[in-house]
C-alpha cells in the first residue's frame, strides 16, 4: 500500500491530511472492501480536517524583533520614517556590521561604521532623502565627522571619505527620480566599458574596499594598507562571490550593478568556485599574520554567509535555501521595499540634466573616487555600437537586469577576463605561488 500525504500549512501551524491510499497490483474482494472503507474514512478525515481548519483562528503574522545596541537607538530622531522601519534599519546595520567585521578593538569606530551603514541603507531604498551634493548633514548625521570618527589617524582617511561619498552620490541617484538624469545614465554606460572598470565601480558600489579599510580601523590596525592592485583583486573576489549568490535578488531588483548581468551567466558557478578556492588559499598563506584575518573575514562573510545570517535576505522565507529564482510576488515585495530592497523599473523618462552632471564633474575630487570622472567622460556615451544602451535604465520585464545589454563580442572579452582570474590573482599575491600549488 502506498500512502500519499498532503500537508496544508496555515501560518505557522500545519495539518496533515491523508489524501488517498492506493493499492498496487490485482485486488481481492477483501482488499476492495478495505479500499472502499478506507476511502470513506479518508473522506471523513478530510471533512474533519477542513472543519478544523475553518474553526482554527489564524495565527498572527510573524513579526521580527529587532536587536541593536543602545548607541544607535536614538539616531534618526528628526527623520520622518515609521518607528518600525527605523528599527529594521538599525538592526540591519548591526547585523551587517557583526557579520562583515566580527572582531573589533575600537568600539567608537565600530559605532561610526554602523552609522555609515545606516546612511547607506536608507540611500539604497529612499534615495530622495539623501543628497550628498547639497549638504554635509545627512539624515541628522554630520557626514565628515562620522567618517573622521571611523578613519581619523588611518592611512586611508581621505581616500575612504571620497569612496563613501561616491557611493552615496550614485546609490541615492539610483533609488530616486535622479536616476533619470545624465549622471546615472553615463554611470551605467560606463559600467560596461571594460571588466576592470566594472569591478572598480562595483567595488565602490558594494563598499568593498571601504569595509576592508573599516575592518582594519575598527581593530586599530592603522599601519596596514594595500596597493591598488591588491585592493582590486580582494574586492573582485568578494564582489564575484556575493553577486554569484545574489543573482536572483539582483534580478528581482532590476539591478544595474551585478557582475553576472555582464559576465556570462554560465560562468557563475565556476567563478564562485575559483574565487572561493583562492580565498581559502590566501587565508592559509596569511594564517601566521592574525592581523590580516580581519580582511579575510570580511571577504568570506560578504561572499555568502551573510545571506543566511542576515534577516535582510530571504533564506528563512525560502525554506532555508539560497538561489531561488525570483517570483512575481518577490518582485512586487521588492517594489514595496520589503526587507529594504528596492526595485529599479524601466521608464521612458529622460531628464538629461546635463548642467548638474557638469557641476559634479568639477567636484569630482570631493565626490568621486580617483578615476571615476574619467570613466564617466570616456565611457558615458557607450564604447560599442553593438551593445544595447538606453536613455534611462531599469528592468523592462521580470527576470531581467536593469543595465546595458552587452553584445556577443563584448561578452566574449568579459569571459576571457573572468577565465584568467587565477593567473591575475597569483601575480598580485605571489604568496599564492610560493606557498601553494595553485594551477595557473
Amino acid at each position: 500500500m502506498q500512502q500519499v500525504i498532503t500537508q496544508t500549512l496555515i501560518d505557522d501551524r500545519s495539518i496533515q491530511i491523508s489524501d488517498s491510499t492506493k493499492s498496487e497490483g490485482l485486488g481481492t474482494d477483501s482488499t476492495k472492501r478495505q479500499s472502499q472503507e478506507q476511502s470513506i474514512h479518508d473522506e471523513d478525515s478530510i471533512k474533519a480536517a477542513a472543519a478544523a481548519i475553518a474553526a482554527t483562528p489564524l495565527a498572527k503574522e510573524h513579526r521580527d524583533t529587532w536587536y541593536y545596541p543602545p548607541d544607535i537607538a536614538n539616531d534618526l530622531q528628526s527623520i520622518n520614517l515609521p518607528a518600525e522601519l527605523k528599527g529594521e534599519i538599525f538592526a540591519c546595520a548591526w547585523e551587517y556590521t557583526r557579520c562583515v567585521i566580527p572582531n573589533y578593538t575600537n568600539w567608537n569606530r565600530y559605532v561610526a561604521f554602523m552609522r555609515i551603514i545606516i546612511m547607506g541603507i536608507i540611500a539604497e531604498f529612499r534615495g530622495e532623502m539623501v543628497d550628498v551634493t547639497a549638504s554635509n548633514n545627512l539624515l541628522g548625521y554630520d557626514l565628515d565627522a562620522t567618517l573622521a570618527a571611523l578613519f581619523e589617524g588611518t592611512p586611508g582617511h581621505k581616500e575612504m571619505a571620497r569612496e563613501y561619498k561616491t557611493f552615496l552620490l550614485i546609490t541615492a541617484d539610483k533609488a530616486s527620480d535622479r536616476r533619470d538624469g545624465e549622471l546615472f545614465r553615463r554611470y551605467v554606460n560606463a559600467l560596461a566599458q571594460s571588466p576592470r572598470h566594472w569591478f572598480r565601480m562595483r567595488d565602490c558600489d558594494a563598499l568593498a574596499r571601504f569595509t576592508i579599510a573599516s575592518a582594519l580601523a575598527c581593530n586599530d590596525l592603522d599601519d596596514i594598507w594595500f596597493t591598488e592592485d591588491q585592493f582590486e583583486l580582494l574586492t573582485e573576489i568578494g564582489d564575484t562571490l556575493y553577486d554569484a549568490v545574489a543573482f536572483y535578488k539582483h534580478r528581482a531588483e532590476g539591478e544595474t550593478n551585478s557582475t553576472f548581468a555582464y559576465m556570462p551567466e554560465d560562468l557563475r558557478i565556476k567563478a564562485y568556485s575559483e574565487c572561493r578556492e583562492i580565498l581559502w588559499a590566501l587565508d592559509a598563506a596569511w594564517a601566521r599574520d592574525p592581523k590580516l584575518a580581519n580582511v579575510i573575514n570580511f571577504v568570506r562573510f560578504f561572499g555568502g554567509p551573510i545571506h543566511m545570517m542576515m534577516r535582510r535576505y530571504r533564506f528563512v522565507e525560502e525554506n532555508l535555501t539560497i538561489g531561488e529564482s525570483e517570483t512575481d510576488k518577490v518582485v512586487d515585495q521588492t517594489r514595496k521595499n520589503f526587507k529594504l530592497w528596492n526595485r529599479v523599473d524601466a521608464n521612458k523618462r529622460s531628464i538629461r540634466n546635463a548642467q548638474r552632471y557638469k557641476v559634479l564633474i568639477t567636484r569630482s575630487e570631493e565626490l568621486m573616487f580617483p578615476g571615476l570622472a574619467e570613466f564617466l567622460e570616456m565611457g558615458g556615451d557607450g564604447v560599442c555600437d553593438k551593445c544595447k544602451y538606453r536613455e534611462s535604465y531599469g528592468a523592462e520585464l521580470s527576470h531581467q537586469f536593469g543595465g546595458v545589454e552587452l553584445c556577443s563580442e563584448c561578452r566574449l572579452s568579459w569571459r576571457k577576463y573572468l577565465e584568467c582570474f587565477v593567473e591575475r590573482a597569483t601575480k598580485v599575491f605571489p604568496e599564492l605561488k610560493t606557498h601553494f600549488e595553485v594551477p595557473v
